[in-house]
C-alpha cells in the first residue's frame, strides 16, 4: 500500500498543477447554435479505475443510439483499457501511459484526428485529463463544472456529489448534444467475449454447477483495507450452505488473492473456488453466470449491474460527504463501515442483508 504521506505530496502537486495551467489556459470557443453531430467525432477521456469506465458505459450507448453514425473514441489507462475491448460503440480506444514519449506520441495522434468533440468524464479535477484536453486540438471540450473547467468550451453543472448517483452526474454530459437523460434508459453496459464464455461454462459444468443458482462471493478490491478477512467469509459461506442448500458459493478474486480465496473454501464441501481468471473479460464471465454477487469492490458491483445481477456490497465511508457508489438500476443491500476497515463488519449483517435480497428476489 502506497505511503499516505506521498500520496498527499501527490494530490498537492496536482492541485497547484491545475491552479498553475489556469493562468496560462482559457478555451471559450463559441458553440454554434445547431450542428450535425451524427458526423461528429467524439473521444471520450477516463484514464482512472475500472468501476469509473464501467458507469460511462451508458452515455456512449445513448450517444450512439442518437447519432448512429457519429464516431466515438476513448482514452483509456492500460488498466482499464479492457472494460471496452468488447464494446461496439468505441471505435478506437488511445492508452494513456506515465512516459513522456508514449504522451507526446499519443497527443500527436489525437491531433490528427481532428476530433469534434473532446468529453472529459471526470467529475473530480485530474491534472492529466486537463492537460489532455488543452492539447486535444478538438473544436470543442466539453466537461463538468469544477477547478479545471477553464480546459473546457462547454460545461455542465456539477449535481451533489452526496445526493446524486455517480452515473446521473456524468450522464449530464449528454445535454450539450440534444440528449435529454431523463427521457433515456440508462444501464451500465459490459460485453463478454465468447472465449471467457467458453471458459466458464466448461469449468462449471465439470463441477456440476451450470444452471445452478451460484452465489458469487467476490474478496478481491483495490485496497486491502477493504478485504473484510478470512474468518468473516468462511463464517458467510457456512451460514449460506446450511440456510440455502440448493445454492452454491463460488468464490471470485483477483489472481493475487488465491491463496486466501484456497483458505476460505477449505474444507467446506459445496463451495466452489473460481479457476485463475487471466484477464478482467474471464473475471466478468464468472459474475456474468452467478445469480447473486457479493462484494467488497465497486469495479464488480458496476459488472452485477451490468448484468442485471441483485448484489450485497460492502463499503467503506469515511467521507460522509461523498455518495457510496451503489449498484445502478438493479436491487441491492449495502452495509457500510464509518472507518477505513471493513472488517467491523460483521458475518451476521452481511448474512441478514443477503437473506433479506434473496427473499426479496424470489418473493
Amino acid at each position: 500500500m502506497r505511503d499516505p504521506f506521498f500520496k498527499y505530496i501527490e494530490i498537492g502537486f496536482r492541485r497547484l498543477l491545475i491552479s498553475s495551467l489556469n493562468r496560462v489556459f482559457h478555451r471559450l470557443s463559441p458553440f454554434p447554435a445547431s450542428f450535425d453531430y451524427n458526423h461528429s467525432k467524439f473521444l471520450f477521456i477516463r484514464q482512472d479505475k475500472i468501476g469509473d469506465v464501467l458507469i460511462s458505459t451508458p452515455l456512449f450507448a445513448i450517444l450512439k443510439r442518437h447519432y448512429p453514425s457519429a464516431i466515438l473514441d476513448a482514452m483509456l489507462s492500460k488498466h482499464n483499457q479492457l472494460v471496452l475491448a468488447n464494446d461496439p460503440n468505441i471505435r478506437k480506444r488511445w492508452i494513456y501511459t506515465k512516459n513522456i514519449k508514449a504522451v507526446l506520441d499519443m497527443v500527436n495522434g489525437i491531433r490528427r484526428e481532428q476530433y469534434d468533440f473532446v468529453i472529459d468524464l471526470m467529475d473530480n479535477p485530474s491534472a492529466t485529463s486537463t492537460i489532455l484536453c488543452l492539447l486535444s486540438g478538438a473544436r470543442w471540450t466539453v466537461g463538468i463544472e469544477k477547478e479545471n473547467d477553464y480546459a473546457y468550451d462547454i460545461k455542465v453543472p456539477m449535481l451533489s456529489r452526496r445526493d446524486t448517483h455517480i452515473l446521473d452526474r456524468i450522464v449530464q454530459l449528454l445535454v450539450p448534444f440534444g440528449i435529454d437523460p431523463k427521457q433515456e434508459t440508462i444501464a451500465v453496459r459490459y460485453v463478454t467475449s465468447g472465449n471467457s464464455k467458453i471458459i466458464t461454462d466448461s469449468y462449471l459444468s465439470s463441477n456440476e454447477a451450470h444452471g445452478k443458482e451460484l452465489i458469487g462471493i467476490n474478496i478481491s478490491a483495490g485496497t486491502d483495507v477493504r478485504f473484510w478477512g478470512i474468518k468473516n467469509f468462511r463464517g458467510l459461506v457456512q451460514r449460506i450452505l446450511k440456510q440455502f442448500p440448493t445454492c452454491i458459493p463460488i468464490i471470485l478474486f483477483a489472481p493475487a488473492h488465491q491463496d486466501r480465496a484456497v483458505e476460505i473454501s477449505e474444507d467446506l464441501d459445496g463451495c466452489l473456488v473460481s479457476p485463475l481468471t487471466k484477464s478482467f473479460d474471464e473475471f466478468a464471465a464468472f459474475v456474468e453466470r452467478c445469480s447473486f454477487l457479493i462484494t467488497p469492490d465497486t469495479s464488480a458491483v458496476h459488472l452485477a449491474a451490468a448484468f442485471g445481477i441483485p448484489s450485497v456490497v460492502l463499503y467503506v465511508q469515511s467521507n460522509k460527504e461523498l455518495r457510496i457508489w451503489e449498484p445502478y438500476g438493479t436491487d441491492y443491500e449495502a452495509l457500510i463501515a464509518d472507518i477505513d476497515n471493513l472488517s467491523v463488519i460483521p458475518v451476521e449483517k452481511v448474512f441478514a442483508a443477503f437473506s433479506a435480497l434473496y427473499k426479496r428476489v424470489h418473493h
